[in-house]
């Protein structure tokens, strides 16, 4: 999120006994989704599709089957 700013200025000598900012809520909106972020290159999307890096056009793209163009692979999923 954004850094949010305010300027708070009176006449009175007091000066403002509270002062709140309501931040909107966020929504899922176009902007949310994987398809539409800029490192992201969906243009071939189907059902199964994995996201891959892509170090010569430096995004993720989607593929449905794993290449690689070093000769060698690893898959690591993890420790759950």
């Amino acid at each position: 999120m954004a850094d949010v700013k305010a300027k708070i200025s009176t006449t009175t000598s007091s000066g403002p006994q509270q002062v709140s900012v309501t931040v909107p809520a966020q929504t899922a909106t176009a902007a949310n989704k994987l398809r539409n972020m800029l490192d992201v290159n969906t243009a071939v999307l189907a059902d199964g599709s994995i996201l891959q890096y892509d170090s010569a056009t430096d995004k993720f793209v989607t593929r449905t089957d794993i290449s690689t163009t070093t000769g060698s692979l690893s898959l690591n999923g993890g420790v759950f």
